[in-house]
């Protein structure tokens, strides 16, 4: 006896608001509207006799019953990617689907990706950059870079890259920092302060106590901005990396603490992986060992706790 489906346009919408934990998002992904989303789950869950998510105050938020229900139909998706041939396809034109956080990309990896890379390794990349923290990975996707931890049915998830943070500012303006101290230049910094009041108060002085405040909602735009002279930036050994390199940039004077958060590299585990997959794999965790190497006999990084 054929047993009875739900609606595959209500459980794809459902898939799609499970990992963003938006039913705004998951709009956008699928192309159609919020009511539509909100009309397709709240059928499903009517047909599956519980609720799936707890609606809140502009977001929402899977239920125990959710969740449980989120991994199943993330496992059967990706059975129907897989035998539909769309991973398979793309996988044969030696396609790697690439997420990363942003500043990670635009500031490390670009640096390092050039066309002989691309040669060598064979593969044809998408790179697509966040600048939020993620959620989730798209179900196409084949390798993340991201922030944080992140934990995806499907997906398996290794240690990338931890980062010591420290001022940096153009060379021209180093020796005025040396000599007068952090608060007598202009600190740059973006959406937080707190760790320029930690590097601070290391120094026994406080925030308000600085000549002057420029705020940047960027990493990048921070790191730019101490390059062209305007103040001090919070730099850290990975996203400097390729400033400090190349001398646009100049770590003046310490203290140095270390980033609260580290990267972390998400790679398919559920099916057939790719031969190019694990060959932009293994580069990224080369890079990522050479970068440690290189941070470390340059005296940018703190050194490992026993």
């Amino acid at each position: 006896m054929r047993q009875r489906l739900p609606n595959l346009n209500a459980v794809r919408a459902f898939d799609a608001a499970a990992r963003h934990q938006s039913f705004s998002r998951a709009a956008e992904e699928l192309g159609v509207t919020h009511a539509s989303v909100s009309r397709y789950i709240k059928n499903l869950e009517t047909e599956l006799g519980m609720p799936l998510f707890e609606r809140r105050h502009r977001q929402v938020a899977l239920t125990p019953g959710g969740a449980r229900y989120a991994e199943i139909v993330a496992d059967a998706l990706m059975l129907i990617s897989l035998d539909t041939g769309t991973r398979a396809s793309r996988n044969a034109k030696g396609r790697v689907v690439l997420e990363s956080d942003s500043d990670l990309a635009a500031l490390w990896l670009m640096p390092l990706l050039t066309e002989e890379v691309l040669e060598t390794l064979g593969i044809e990349l998408e790179l697509r950059s966040y600048p939020e923290p993620p959620r989730t990975i798209a179900p196409d996707t084949d390798l993340a870079l991201t922030w944080g931890r992140l934990d995806v049915p499907g997906y398996s998830r290794e240690p990338f890259l931890d980062f010591t943070i420290f001022p940096v500012c153009a060379p021209e303006h180093a020796g005025h920092v040396r000599s007068h101290g952090l608060i007598a230049n202009k600190l740059i910094y973006d959406r937080g302060v707190n760790t320029w009041d930690e590097l601070l108060r290391r120094q026994g002085t406080t925030l308000s106590a600085a000549s002057g405040h420029l705020i940047f909602h960027r990493t990048q735009l921070c790191l730019e901005a101490a390059a062209r002279g305007l103040g001090v930036a919070l730099g850290d050994d990975v996203t400097a990396a390729a400033m400090l390199r190349d001398g646009r940039l100049v770590r003046p004077c310490g203290p140095s603490v270390a980033g609260r958060n580290s990267y972390y590299l998400s790679s398919v585990s559920r099916g057939p992986v790719s031969p190019s997959a694990m060959a932009m794999r293994t580069w990224l965790l080369e890079k990522a060992s050479e970068h440690v190497g290189w941070a470390q006999e340059a005296g940018y990084a703190l050194p490992k706790s026993p």
